[in-house]
């Protein structure tokens, strides 16, 4: 398999494994929330690498602009691109029946509301998926290096 695309598929499994580690106290406490952050941190960080990360990979890599500091710097915009769109969709999303009802279910009488939807100006919702983002950035680079033919 091409280097580029294993890249894009192992890259973003970083971001649930960072959380999985930053939330073990939310397993202890409500395992059903941790599972399904858990589940929404893959599907946010592969949609991020589809979206936003593998279009811009190939776009500097076929310009020629390999440089390693490019990963982190790209990554973390991406990163915050990425948060600025979930939290604008996600209480949208939270709002439909058909996603509430599927909330509903793997609730487990969590508040669902309440952990899920931030407040304007919070600076948590692009520090930590900068910081994730750059992670993902740098990964996604030493897998495909782009600076080898």
């Amino acid at each position: 398999m091409n280097r580029h695309v294993v890249a894009c598929l192992v890259a973003p499994l970083i971001v649930p494994l960072i959380m999985s580690a930053l939330a073990l106290q939310i397993l202890f406490e409500v395992p059903s929330l941790y599972w399904f952050g858990l589940l929404v941190a893959l599907i946010v960080s592969y949609a991020g690498v589809l979206l936003v990360g593998a279009p811009v990979y190939m776009m500097l890599r076929s310009r020629g602009w390999s440089d390693f500091w490019l990963a982190p710097v790209v990554g973390l915009v991406a990163g915050v691109t990425v948060a600025t769109a979930l939290v604008l969709i996600f209480p949208l999303a939270l709002k439909s029946e058909t996603v509430l009802s599927v909330v509903a279910r793997i609730a487990d009488g969590a508040h669902w509301g309440e952990v899920f939807i931030v407040g304007p100006g919070a600076a948590g919702i692009v520090v930590g998926p900068g910081i994730l983002g750059a992670i993902v950035g740098t990964v996604l680079w030493l897998i495909g290096r782009p600076d080898r033919p």
